[in-house]
């Protein structure tokens, strides 16, 4: 499928098998109720698309993937409103992390507070040597509140790494980031739209049912444990063995070829 959906604060285009997502309010992409409810959408039609392999998400310009959210936004001030915004932020990180696709963040400029659970949450995640994160709430009197640094957290990186995180709240650059595990690689800005590219269109040539079930059953691991995990590895086995795509698979190395998988 090729083409482009038509949203108020993010773009959706198409092609070869690759669905990027932009975060579409420059220079900072703040988030706010529209921007993360259009979200929510774009990643519920692409689930259905047969021929949607891989999802990048990114954000418009260069200063900035996000911000994080519209601190201005008055419409999310009341206890309500706060409320239901945060629940959609976890939603969205719950989405990506349980997404049966492969989720890539791309990371250029400004990664502050919300943006920072958006693009943590991502299977791969991409930056440029731009790229610069801070998860500074507590001095802004707050905490994050999207499922990320206060619940999820220590699994990737471990507790202390946590705690020296979201205390001191200090900017840290794409190459401490790489080092402390958030990022999966860190490239020259000039290298970095090829590298997103490269690097989706290899994730687009795998099976996606084994994407699918290595996804599911290391989030099980952590967030289930070992024991639920196992039960997925056996699961997923038994469909997956004697698939179409894993017949597939086979041929083409024997053969000596790309495999064609088709999702089945």
């Amino acid at each position: 499928m090729k083409g482009q959906a038509m949203y108020e604060q993010i773009l959706v285009e198409r092609a070869e098998g690759i669905a990027t997502i932009t975060l579409n309010k420059p220079p900072f992409n703040l988030a706010s109720f529209t921007m993360l409810n259009e979200l929510k959408a774009a990643f519920d039609a692409i689930e259905s698309e047969a021929d949607t392999r891989v999802v990048v998400l990114r954000g418009a310009g260069e200063r900035a993937f996000s911000a994080g959210a519209d601190l201005g936004d008055e419409s999310r001030h009341t206890a309500d409103t706060g409320r239901s915004f945060r629940e959609l932020g976890r939603l969205l990180v719950e989405r990506i992390e349980t997404f049966p696709k492969p989720v890539i963040s791309a990371v250029r400029g400004w990664c502050i507070g919300g943006g920072t659970g958006l693009a943590w949450a991502a299977d791969i995640r991409i930056a440029s040597e731009t790229a610069k994160f801070r998860a500074g709430d507590v001095y802004l009197g707050i905490i994050p509140t999207w499922s990320i640094g206060m619940v999820r957290l220590v699994h990737h990186i471990g507790r202390n790494r946590t705690l020296d995180l979201l205390l001191l709240g200090e900017d840290i650059t794409a190459a401490r980031a790489l080092e402390l595990g958030l990022m999966s690689k860190v490239v020259p800005d000039a290298e970095f739209d090829a590298t997103v590219k490269a690097t989706a269109q290899r994730l687009a040539s795998g099976a996606p049912l084994p994407i699918q079930a290595i996804k599911e059953a290391v989030r099980a691991q952590y967030y289930d444990g070992p024991d639920r995990a196992a039960v997925l590895e056996e699961k997923w086995a038994q469909r997956i063995l004697s698939s179409k795509d894993a017949k597939e698979g086979m041929a083409a190395f024997h053969e000596k070829r790309q495999a064609k998988f088709t999702g089945e």
